[in-house]
């Protein structure tokens, strides 16, 4: 019963994060739309990098924690 539980919440969990990450997307989709096209393009390749070079970052930090539990 226990593990039933545990995967709600977590299921409960994933759906916040993923309402707030349409949130933010919206909100942030309404202000780019409002710049030139040339000016849309940058910002998104902008975001597209530092985006993959977070999750990078945060991934290597993950292997690491694990290794040295191991």
């Amino acid at each position: 019963m226990s593990v039933e539980v545990k995967i709600l919440e977590n299921f409960g969990q994933e759906a916040d994060l993923r309402k707030k990450w349409l949130k933010m997307w919206e909100t942030l989709g309404v202000r780019i739309l409002k710049l030139p096209k040339w000016m849309q393009d940058i910002v998104l390749e902008d975001v597209n990098t530092a985006i993959r070079n977070r999750i990078a970052t945060m991934e290597m930090i993950q292997n690491a924690n694990r290794k040295h539990r191991a």
